[in-house]
Formats: C-alpha cells, sequence, structure tokens
C-alpha cells in the first residue's frame, strides 16, 4: 500500500466529522445503507481482453463481489474471527454496484467497465515494468477520470515497484490547511495493480495477495480509515475497538499475537486479521463497529 499518510489537520477535521457522526446515530439501531456505483478504469496496451492487465469483466465482477462480501462481514474467512472479537466484527452497510450509465447519460456495453488504451491517454507511454504513482496520479487520473461525487473511480493497471495499491483519503471541499494527498477532482479514488484485482483471471496467481483484499484495504483508506497501527510503533488508527498493534505485519499469524508489544493489548494481542494491515489475503477478514462508524 503506497497510500500517503494524512496529516494531523486532515485527522483533526476527520476525526471530529466522526465524533459528530456517532452522536447524530447514538440511539439508532440500524446504520444508514449505502449502495456506491464504481467505474474500473481498465488501462491496457491493447491485450485481448482477459489478458494481462486487460482484465475480464467476470474479473471485474469477482472483485466487486468480494468487496461487498468483506464489507458485510460474510467474506473469506470472515467465520474464523477470535471469539473475544466477534462481537466487534462489522456489516459495514455500504454495498458497492458496477455503474450502468456514463457521465453523459449513456449506457454502458460492459457495466462499469472503462477500457484504455494507454495510447489514448495523452503524454502516457507504454507501461514497460508498470506505471508509478507520480506516472498514475499526474497523467492517468486527470485524463480518466469520472465525477467523483458521482462514482468511486477505480484504476486497474499495471503497477511498478512491487506496489499492490494506494488511494485517496476523503476530500475536505472548502477547509483550509488540508491539500494531497486527498482526493480531488482530478486524482479521487482507488488504484490496484490487475494482478491483485479479485482472485480470478490475472490475479489467480499473485499468491499470497490473490483474494481481493487489496482492494478492500484501499476502500477502506478511500473511506477514512487508517492503517491499524496508525502508521507508527504502536500508533493510533483512531478507532478505539481496534488494538494498539506495533508495526503492520506481513503473513499469517496464530491468536494470540503480540501480546506485549503495545500498553493496553494484554491478553488478546493484536488484530491482525484486520483488513487495514498488511497480512495476507486469506488472512484478513474483518472491519470493526468503530471503523464502519469512520467509514459511515
Amino acid at each position: 500500500c503506497a497510500t500517503p499518510q494524512p496529516s494531523a489537520e486532515w485527522d483533526a477535521w476527520f476525526n471530529q466529522k466522526v465524533e459528530e457522526f456517532k452522536a447524530q446515530n447514538a440511539n439508532k439501531t440500524q446504520m444508514p445503507n449505502y449502495t456506491i456505483p464504481v467505474v474500473v478504469h481498465v488501462i491496457h496496451s491493447g491485450q485481448a481482453v482477459g489478458t494481462g492487465a486487460n482484465i475480464s469483466a467476470a474479473q471485474v465482477q469477482d472483485q466487486i463481489n468480494i468487496l461487498n462480501a468483506d464489507f458485510a462481514g460474510t467474506g473469506l474467512n470472515a467465520t474464523n474471527v477470535p471469539s473475544v472479537w466477534s462481537g466487534l466484527k462489522a456489516n459495514v452497510n455500504i454495498t458497492f454496484c458496477l455503474a450502468t450509465k456514463t457521465p453523459s447519460g449513456t449506457t454502458m456495453a460492459e457495466p462499469g467497465i472503462d477500457r484504455r488504451h494507454y495510447n489514448t491517454i495523452p503524454g502516457l507511454a507504454a507501461p514497460g515494468s508498470g506505471y508509478t504513482s507520480g506516472t498514475i496520479d499526474a497523467t492517468i487520473k486527470p485524463n480518466t477520470i469520472w465525477d467523483p461525487t458521482r462514482y468511486c473511480n477505480m484504476w486497474v493497471c499495471q503497477l511498478g515497484g512491487g506496489l499492490l495499491g494506494y488511494a485517496t483519503f476523503p476530500a475536505a471541499t472548502g477547509l483550509t490547511g488540508l491539500s494531497a494527498p486527498f482526493g480531488s477532482a482530478t486524482t479521487d479514488g482507488v488504484v490496484m495493480g490487475h494482478n491483485y484485482f479479485g482472485s480470478i483471471g490475472s490475479a489467480a496467481g499473485s499468491a499470497p495477495y490473490n483474494r481481493g483484499r487489496t482492494t478492500t484495504h484501499e476502500v477502506g483508506h478511500w473511506l477514512g480509515l487508517r492503517h491499524i497501527n496508525g502508521d507508527a510503533n504502536c500508533g493510533n488508527d483512531f478507532c478505539n475497538d481496534t488494538p494498539t498493534q506495533d508495526q503492520l505485519h506481513f503473513g499469517c499469524f496464530t491468536f494470540p499475537y503480540h501480546t506485549t508489544q503495545c500498553t493496553g493489548n494484554t491478553p488478546n494481542g493484536e488484530m491482525f486479521m484486520n483488513f487495514m494491515d498488511y497480512t495476507d489475503d486469506a488472512c484478513m477478514y474483518m472491519f470493526t463497529t468503530h471503523q464502519r462508524a469512520r467509514m459511515q
């Protein structure tokens, strides 16, 4: 994940909005339900559909299915949540669907899919070993983005440098002191390598990142979630039901894990199965209720 860390000013603004939301909904027994239309900008080099970066519609739909199951708390291995945290596992009440109309109102031939050969994007060269985030932000996004107030923009392409994906944080329109990397009219959305998008097609052979959880993680950022360790040793992710964690973890672990690394997380240790850690796809499978409030 190459999502840039937000500033203290952004944290303060967003945390205030979260507290306002929680106060407004304190007496409600059911969170609102939201459905967000998605457009997936597939950036390719002319491969046949279903080959390499020019992923198939089936692979796109597979990722949307995974995303919806994860946000509903019913995704792969969701029943493995340790019993001590089972009451914290959340249905986020957010669903994603593939858009059926373009911004101009035209019915899409492939719902939710905008296929773009790199040579149709001004100033963009062939991907070579993969695009950098700088090229994506400066060239690909501004030339392909759809209105971010109406769509969740996803870009799927060949990424370089071992990068799986990254996202923008929610925009703070009209507030001073807050700037990039927050979503704007030309940058807002999430980016994933095509071989980490979904669980079939070009993603099938990308274990341990072949279960579509890169997108779940990045959409979590897009909706306001910090990494579970707060991007610091025993840092703060501003969700009081996620145990303090010393670092982001790669691999899979056995509960309880790291029970003495940070003050206050004995005896249950760290929530390594949270989607906002770096654990293997098959080993992350929950958002918490406070993460839900933050995203809502």
